[in-house]
């Protein structure tokens, strides 16, 4: 098993583009592990996560405590820790470092880095 890196530090947001309401990004961008996986996302959909998120995080930006998620990376053969991230760039910040060949061991990984990190699935905010 392989350990997770450091969680991502908190970063400024970057000016959205201009035409439509969007979301803000934070610095850094999506890692290419993340631009594969999510790269054919429709983006106005993907806007749309991550205003739910961004209020999942009292409305605050970046990486959601507690929220982490296994995602499939290739269908049927890896899956990867990933953590919900209200950031339009980057709605899941994947773990590069936590990737399996099984998604049980995955979600296993995903429990245990909630653990060690002493951080409780996040509270719906009012």
């Amino acid at each position: 098993m392989r350990r997770a890196s450091a969680q991502p530090s908190a970063a400024k947001p970057v000016a959205p583009p201009t035409g439509k309401h969007v979301m803000p990004a934070l610095e850094g961008g999506p890692s290419s592990l993340e631009s594969t996986v999510f790269g054919d996302l429709d983006p106005d959909r993907v806007n749309q996560l991550t205003e739910c998120l961004f209020t999942l995080n009292n409305r605050r930006f970046g990486p959601i405590p507690g929220a982490y998620v296994v995602v499939c990376t290739q269908p049927g053969a890896r899956w990867c820790v990933g953590q919900l991230s209200a950031d339009r760039a980057r709605p899941v910040v994947l773990y590069e470092t936590m990737e399996y060949d099984d998604p049980v061991a995955a979600q296993r990984a995903a429990e245990r880095l909630r653990e060690e990190r002493g951080e409780r699935p996040p509270a719906r905010s009012l």
